[in-house]
């Protein structure tokens, strides 16, 4: 026995959940494609100056590039655990009501 009621908040939850995610993945990859683009566009211009590893190049790009977003990602971030937080709240209380009553 299911509570609908409890379901529709739930699903709503998750689907925030869901998306919050899919937003967060989304800038992760911009900021790793924008890294990777700026590291070939360095290499090609400053062929005489070689560095060591250029895998470390494009890191140290990507972390650049993560700082200078940092205000979106700890927004979504922070969002994540709250919205994980409501779940659990709203899972918790589905669970209580789905106890049959003694009586």
């Amino acid at each position: 026995m299911t509570d609908v009621l409890a379901s529709r908040p739930l699903a709503k939850a998750i689907r925030a959940r869901r998306e919050t995610l899919r937003h967060l993945d989304c800038l992760t990859r911009q900021i790793a494609a924008r890294a990777g683009r700026q590291a070939i566009t360095l290499k090609v211009r400053s062929r005489a100056r070689r560095r060591s590893d250029p895998r470390l190049y494009h890191q140290e790009l990507a972390d650049r590039l993560s700082f200078e977003r940092w205000g979106e990602l700890d927004t979504l971030t922070c969002r994540l655990v709250v919205q994980e937080q409501i779940i659990d709240a709203l899972e918790e209380c589905a669970d209580v009501r789905v106890l049959p009553r003694a009586g």
